[in-house]
């Protein structure tokens, strides 16, 4: 780890790198607290749009996320297990996110 001057260009880019991080960290956590306070299935968008990725939740309990691969007319939606495992395509987030509920 290289120490940076304090107030160069480095330490800046630095600090914001670190801040821009935070911001979607803080940014994913107020989703996941959201919906786990809500009963069924509910997912919603933790990316900069709504295209995802998406936060599953069923009954308050985190069971996955949803994303695609193609952010055009046709979405092609994958569900993703807590433990990696990938299911998919799905014609929608919603079908993606009721796959996680499946087993």
């Amino acid at each position: 780890m290289t120490t940076q001057e304090t107030g160069s260009s480095e330490a800046v880019d630095s600090a914001s790198a670190e801040y821009d991080a935070a911001l979607k960290k803080l940014h994913r956590e107020e989703v996941a607290a959201t919906l786990r306070l809500r009963k069924g299935l509910h997912y919603a968008s933790v990316g900069e749009d709504r295209s995802g990725p998406n936060l599953v939740t069923q009954d308050g309990n985190i069971v996955g996320e949803t994303h695609t691969t193609s952010p055009g007319i046709l979405h092609d939606w994958y569900a993703v297990k807590p433990d990696g495992t990938e299911f998919g395509p799905f014609v929608t987030a919603r079908a993606a996110a009721a796959r996680l509920i499946k087993d």
